[in-house]
């Protein structure tokens, strides 16, 4: 694959044969306006922010990070989005979720703004594909390569990050 192919698509050597992706995530979407994103229905990982600011369409910043999150999930983002939801109302399916309702009570009562910001990652997560598990494995990577990064800037992880 040609050096500006592999750029466009967001993907470096690390070794003379191997790529990898790198960490390049969606703009903020309100929680409400989360199925705009296109990369909906794919595995990937995800940055949440919960905060008075208006964060709609800016590119993320680490100290707005409340939460990294990842799925290698057959539904993709949107299935665990929506077990992330449903703990966020008192119920079970996400253990960061459950954290925040914990911490702020039933989503409804929040006085703040749940921001989601993701790379998805297309892959066949059923698939027995060499590519298909490399890609599995970006999504782990990804995740690590997101904590490292928020420890470098930040400090520590993000608030709801218990694990």
């Amino acid at each position: 694959m040609p050096v500006a192919q592999r750029q466009a698509l967001g993907v470096k050597e690390i070794m003379r044969e191997e790529l990898i992706a790198k960490l390049k995530f969606s703009p903020w979407y309100k929680w409400e306006n989360k199925s705009k994103y296109d990369k909906k229905y794919c595995p990937g990982i995800y940055l949440l922010a919960i905060t008075t600011k208006d964060l709609e369409g800016t590119k993320p910043k680490w100290n707005d990070v409340v939460y990294i999150g990842m799925t290698t999930s057959k539904g993709g983002l949107t299935s665990r989005w929506q077990q992330f939801a449903s703990s966020t109302r008192g119920k079970g399916g996400h253990s960061g979720g459950y954290t925040i309702y914990e911490h702020l009570g039933h989503y409804k009562k929040w006085r703040k703004t749940l921001y989601v910001s993701a790379m998805g990652i297309k892959c066949d997560v059923t698939s027995q594909k060499p590519n298909d598990y490399r890609k599995m494995g970006w999504i782990a990577f990804l995740e690590y390569d997101a904590f490292a990064k928020y420890a470098r800037a930040v400090g520590g992880h993000p608030k709801y990050n218990t694990q």
